[in-house]
């Protein structure tokens, strides 16, 4: 988490948060056997279990250690896209600079805690992220909130828009807020398919193999826009549905999407997944003498790619993670994309007993 003025970053990501308890509650029910209901609780987690990690092990090797430690560079990129639609359209992209952060991660089994440096200090950010990868699912929970830094790096439908950028960007001071969270979900059908060969290094990948991913996600968005802080020639020009104080967004998805993992040679892998995923979108805009609330389906996406080598002791890669979300409706279009490129390294110790 930054802070304005501080040099760091700080993280957690918590991968503990379904797994940990699920042991724990097995635990318990294994050391209380005479009671009916530590019985059923045992039941209760062992299917549990069962469903998000079965696997057809002559496809999927698990893991025999407690811990390891993990340095990891990062880096962050986000754009938004702001317009209006018809003959006469404008639209303008807005995007801060990349962020390059460097991570000392230390896990015990589904515990990941890291200690992150912005080598950029370039921008107050908050941001939190957690991701659970089980053989056959996926969670990520994240929170984002950046209040400077944006800049405007495209101008369309401004008769002063290139002299104004002049090949550079341009700051932007009007988008003064940009608040983000999401939370997700992924299933993937296939036992002989795993998630945390490619993306969460729990596991080995031994036999190529691919399977249908069905999933949910919710993610609620704010932007607060002063266009009276932008160039008064820009200003001047621009139409009155951008001129909106703020905009709130909540958004239901289901998605069906396909993922894949290509065995390239022993320990070597290359995974990807695709997730496109149909959007319920409820918008609040808040204009200085009124507000409009609006409602729309939109197909947004989400992208994983991921090469990694793993001998179950050593492990070294890199994971490319991508997020679309649209709002298109009337006359006004909102499109926000982010990503993340996570280039890693690390090792096992303490083995399981």
């Amino acid at each position: 988490m930054r802070t304005k003025g501080c040099r760091h970053t700080y993280g957690i990501r918590a991968t503990i948060l379904i797994v940990a308890l699920l042991f724990s509650l097995h635990s318990t029910a294994q050391e209380k056997t005479g009671s009916k209901f530590n019985k059923i609780v045992q039941e209760t987690v062992d299917f549990v279990d069962y469903v998000l990690n079965d696997i057809d092990t002559t496809y999927i090797e698990k893991n025999e250690y407690n811990m390891t430690i993990m340095p990891e560079y990062s880096y962050r990129y986000e754009h938004y896209s702001i317009g209006t639609t018809g003959k006469n359209g404008q639209s303008m992209g807005i995007a801060p600079d990349g962020r390059n952060l460097l991570t000392l991660n230390i896990g015990w089994r589904w515990l990941i805690v890291g200690y992150s440096f912005d080598l950029d200090n370039n921008r107050p950010m908050t941001e939190f992220n957690t991701s659970l990868y089980s053989t056959r699912f996926a969670l990520d929970l994240f929170y984002r909130k950046g209040s400077e830094g944006y800049k405007i790096s495209r101008l369309d439908g401004f008769e002063s828009g290139d002299k104004l950028l002049q090949g550079e960007d341009w700051e932007c001071d009007g988008l003064t807020t940009i608040k983000q969270l999401g939370l997700g979900v992924s299933y993937a059908w296939n036992k002989r398919f795993s998630y945390a060969a490619a993306m969460g290094q729990s596991t080995v990948q031994r036999s190529s193999a691919g399977s249908f991913i069905l999933g949910a996600g919710y993610n609620w968005q704010k932007l607060t826009f002063n266009h009276d802080k932008l160039d008064p020639i820009l200003k001047a020009e621009l139409k009155d549905e951008l001129k909106f104080k703020q905009a709130k967004f909540h958004d239901f998805s289901i998605s069906v999407g396909y993922g894949y993992n290509w065995v390239l040679s022993r320990n070597l892998l290359a995974g990807i997944s695709f997730e496109p995923a149909i959007s319920y979108k409820k918008v609040k805009l808040e204009y200085t003498d009124y507000n409009s609330s609006q409602k729309d389906l939109s197909l947004d996406f989400m992208t994983r790619a991921a090469l990694t080598y793993n001998n179950n002791k050593y492990y070294a890669g890199a994971t490319l993670e991508s997020h679309t979300y649209c709002f298109d409706k009337n006359d006004l279009y909102i499109r926000d994309g982010f990503g993340v490129l996570q280039v890693y390294a690390g090792f096992y110790f303490w083995r399981k007993k």
